[in-house]
């Protein structure tokens, strides 16, 4: 076994706010954009009161591409007359909708206002149209028949719309789901709704679309189903030994993710991979140090206290979450993402000593332009 470090002392403390970051990590943007919003939410209230929102790309967004680039937004009605919600969301894409969650939770509270992190249920979809290219889609063009899966606990879709004769499928598939996440939220889409096809077969038994949330409401009701947050879902995965290979994490025997999109592509091709969280200020990192530093037959259970001890410290910062880990035939890894850039590391390499990680544990970047380095330098 490799040999453990000794405890190395207290946690850092985070930068003065006040100085010019060397990097615009995440929670400086997150914390940039919620004192902007606080300064302008009175305007931004007044205007939504005047029912003239004209002048709301032009101020808001700016403000989003600037801190938080790639996010989705909309403005909705509040918890009460003349007051209003702010949505920000990742529209579905896994990373981002982690991010918004995270956006979320730094949220300081602004008076009359209400924050989301994903596109919540609309009031009504009777006149509501979707733009896709130069095609509209109505809500109540689309008839579905829904089919219960019961051992996946989501709901499968046949559907029809007039248009899917004649534009390709992805077109209608893209208003279908736009469609649904008013209809549903988006969390209740993406969590109930399973396949779906495109067909005239049931055409007969179908129903129109604005009545699938009674429905699934129902079913999922009445089989005690419960709500598995996207955000919150795990992957298990495994590796065969033929396809084991010596590339970065190429000899992983099996794991768990909490991101498996974005790991997956890392997995397929290294060399190629940008990591989309970049982006928004934050980062996938992960620990690497030899399989033979955990004792036989315990190998996750011991990977996964050490784990804990650093997922602690960086939630007690706001520093970053858990992404996962795995065991492979030469190293063992736990996955991060963090928020806070250099002040996130030392947070881990502090923890990783406490938890008497190996010497020779190392600190890598999922992006295959940031070069991984020892975390114990």
């Amino acid at each position: 076994m490799s040999s453990s470090r000794k405890t190395s002392g207290n946690a850092p403390q985070p930068a003065d706010p006040t100085q010019t970051p060397a990097e615009f990590t995440f929670n400086q943007r997150a914390a940039a954009f919620w004192e902007w919003f606080s300064s302008v939410s009175e305007e931004l209230r007044a205007i939504q009161n005047d029912r003239d929102s004209g002048d709301i790309p032009s101020i808001v967004a700016p403000k989003v591409d600037e801190f938080l680039p790639g996010m989705a937004w909309v403005f909705g009605p509040g918890m009460g007359e003349g007051f209003h919600s702010f949505t920000l969301s990742g529209e579905g894409i896994m990373c981002r909708q982690i991010l918004a969650d995270q956006w979320l939770q730094r949220s300081p509270g602004v008076e009359n206002w209400t924050f989301h992190a994903s596109r919540q249920p609309s009031g009504t979809v009777k006149d509501f149209t979707i733009k896709v290219r130069d095609l509209k889609f109505r809500p109540i063009e689309f008839w579905v028949t829904p089919e219960i899966d019961e051992e996946a606990e989501e709901v499968d879709l046949v559907l029809w719309h007039p248009l899917v004769a004649e534009v390709e499928e992805s077109l209608c598939s893209l208003a279908l789901f736009l469609v649904l996440d008013e209809l549903n939220g988006e969390f209740d889409t993406t969590c109930w709704i399973g396949s779906v096809d495109f067909s005239q077969k049931r055409l007969a038994e179908s129903m129109p679309i604005t009545e699938i949330k009674e429905f699934i409401e129902e079913a999922r009701a009445s089989r005690g189903w419960k709500m598995k947050s996207p955000i919150d879902s795990w992957v298990n995965y495994s590796t065969s030994a033929e396809k084991r290979t010596d590339g970065p994490r190429k000899d992983t025997i099996g794991g768990t993710s909490g991101c498996w999109p974005v790991l997956n592509s890392f997995l397929r091709d290294s060399d190629a991979f940008e990591d989309p969280f970049l982006k928004l200020g934050a980062a996938w990192v992960y620990l690497s140090f030899p399989s033979s530093f955990l004792p036989k037959g315990n190998q996750v259970d011991a990977r996964e206290d050490m784990a804990d001890l650093i997922t602690s410290a960086l939630e007690q910062h706001r520093g970053g979450i858990p992404l996962g880990g795995a065991i492979g035939d030469r190293l063992a890894y736990m996955d991060f993402l963090i928020f806070d850039g250099d002040h996130s590391i030392a947070l881990i390499r502090d923890a990783a000593s406490k938890a008497g990680m190996p010497d020779d544990t190392r600190l890598e970047f999922l992006d295959s332009s940031k070069p991984g380095v020892p975390l114990f330098l």
